[in-house]
Parts: structure tokens; C-alpha cells; sequence
């Protein structure tokens, strides 16, 4: 179980985080739970939003892979996403 506090969403926006979260949110891309976690380290919550940014939106890895990493997330998390 795990034992970190959901931080809300809406108090990050208005932070150092902000402009990352409402792209994301507009993108839908990564879910609101990434922010609410990720949110008790800014630096690193940082630097997460630049590689995923990076990752999924540059073209750097084939569509084909991006696809397998997500069922395999998935799968992970046993969530039917």
C-alpha cells in the first residue's frame, strides 16, 4: 500500500510546476496522479516533464515502441487503461 499523499492539483498549477501540468492536462498526458505525486519533489518532478516531453513528443522513440511501453505499464499497474 502505498503510503504518499496526493498533493492537489490545482495548488501545483499555481507553482513551479505549473506550465508543465497544464499542458499535460490539456494533453491529457501523463494522468493527474503523476502531478499529485511527483509534485513533492519540484526538481525532480522537473526533470520528469522534460524527459517524458522529450520521449513521447520529439519523435526521439518509434510510435511502435511508445505503444508496447504503455500496455507494459499497464499491465504493470494492472489497470485495463
Amino acid at each position: 500500500m502505498a503510503n504518499i499523499t496526493l498533493l492537489d492539483v490545482e495548488t501545483l498549477k499555481k507553482g513551479k510546476l505549473g506550465g508543465f501540468i497544464k499542458k499535460t492536462l490539456r494533453h491529457r498526458a501523463p494522468d493527474p496522479a503523476f502531478h499529485a505525486i511527483q509534485g513533492h519533489n519540484e526538481d525532480l518532478a522537473h526533470s520528469m516533464y522534460v524527459a517524458w516531453g522529450t520521449v513521447f513528443n520529439t519523435g526521439v522513440v518509434d510510435h511502435k515502441l511508445k505503444e508496447i511501453i504503455r500496455v507494459q505499464l499497464s499491465r504493470y499497474a494492472d489497470c485495463n487503461y
